[in-house]
């Protein structure tokens, strides 16, 4: 994504201002097990099964946007962490075909639950006037149970202009400004992240969504059949590493806070680079969903990122209204082909 304009920065600022709980840096996050690269994946954890006994719980879900990712990539990157992720819940590989690969439609898609032909968007300048007619999923989360605490922050600024567009908004659209000498984002992608350990470890945010660049960015320089693709990769694997980490030790702390970790990306990249085009490579499309509704193992190719936006109304307990996406807790026939 290209560097945030100066109009942006202030926007960000002025948002940020509103926020009744700050965020601030705190360490990479707890020792959890989940962070170590070498753990086997155990079928069994708190996060395959429902919790029982701990009285009434809390449903919580943390979102990560990894812009640009193939997940097919993540073997041959040695990325353990997304893969054990995907072993302890739900994994779909789908395809967006007939959506435009484009950045903004798809995060709009992702966060909102209807496809470009509804919100209308067809590239990465657009501002909040589509979320008016429709919704995002903070809005309207935010509308159903005001006292729901929900946070964006991500590298890339629009973003935030979903986050913070609609006469409900997200409490916090935090977007991390780029980071003096990091040409390849590690270091910017790095600091968000820690904003979100420290979200998650000092208040617990209902809804956590987060975006992450550097993959994309190693696409567009390099291509996504580059060692610098594969190299972005594993950085980011520790990077969800990290977050699922501050996550499972929360859930820990507290056994009434039910936890569901959400990852999605916006579109593939050609083994060159670029995309926007409707190759296999541009439209491949993954969603991995580990919580307790989701059966350690699952795989399927039913699921996209237009899911994101239905499966967090009803683990929140949000009416979804008229969406293209579906719940991934329910098994609908997809009629859209997509």
């Amino acid at each position: 994504m290209r560097e945030m304009s100066a109009p942006a920065r202030v926007l960000v600022a002025l948002v940020t201002a509103l926020v009744t709980i700050p965020l601030v840096g705190s360490a990479a996050g707890s020792a959890a097990a989940f962070d170590d690269a070498g753990t086997t994946v155990d079928a069994t954890a708190a996060f395959g099964i429902p919790r029982r006994g701990v009285g009434e719980v809390v449903n919580k879900v943390v979102v990560i946007g990894i812009d640009g990712l193939m997940f097919d990539k993540a073997d041959a990157a040695q990325a353990p962490r997304l893969r054990r992720l995907a072993a302890q819940g739900l994994l779909s590989q789908g395809t967006i075909a007939g959506h435009i690969t484009i950045s903004g439609p798809s995060w709009a898609s992702a966060l909102t639950g209807v496809w470009d032909t509804e919100h209308g968007i067809t590239d990465n300048e657009f501002d909040a006037s589509p979320f008016l007619a429709h919704p995002s999923v903070f809005t309207r989360i935010e509308r159903a149970a005001p006292v729901r605490h929900t946070v964006s922050i991500g590298t890339w600024h629009q973003i935030a202009t979903i986050a913070a567009t609609g006469d409900r908004r997200a409490d916090l659209a935090l977007t991390t400004a780029p980071l003096p000498g990091d040409p390849d984002e590690s270091a910017t992608d790095a600091a968000t992240a820690t904003e979100v350990v420290s979200a998650i470890e000092r208040s617990g945010p209902d809804l956590v969504f987060t975006h992450l660049d550097q993959v994309d960015l190693a696409g567009h320089r390099h291509g996504g059949a580059s060692r610098a693709y594969l190299t972005a990769i594993r950085r980011i694997d520790a990077l969800v590493g990290r977050i699922v980490a501050a996550v499972d030790q929360r859930a820990r702390d507290r056994p009434a806070e039910q936890w569901t970790v959400l990852v999605t990306t916006d579109h593939g990249h050609l083994p060159t680079g670029g995309h926007g085009g409707q190759t296999p490579a541009e439209t491949a499309n993954f969603v991995i969903a580990r919580g307790p509704d989701f059966a350690p193992g699952t795989t399927t190719g039913a699921h996209t990122l237009v899911d994101i936006t239905p499966t967090v109304l009803d683990l929140l307990g949000a009416p979804p209204g008229r969406l293209d996406g579906h719940s991934l807790r329910a098994r609908p026939a997809r009629t859209d082909g997509r």
